[in-house]
């Protein structure tokens, strides 16, 4: 695996934090935290854990 094949795991995390800003800021105080712990807790270690259990170059 290669890192163009985890790069659709980072996208959704930084979709999800940058959404969950977004609805912080309008007010929408039931989606904004939850898309802010899915993105933060949830996608972005498990891209780092899908990009460095095999290795990053192989």
């Amino acid at each position: 695996m290669t890192f163009r094949s985890h790069l659709w795991l980072l996208i959704v995390g930084l979709l999800a934090i940058v959404a969950g800003y977004v609805l912080l800021a309008a007010q929408r105080l039931s989606w904004g935290p939850s898309l802010l712990v899915a993105g933060y807790c949830v996608v972005l270690p498990l891209f780092i854990w899908r990009l460095f259990r095999q290795g990053v170059g192989e």
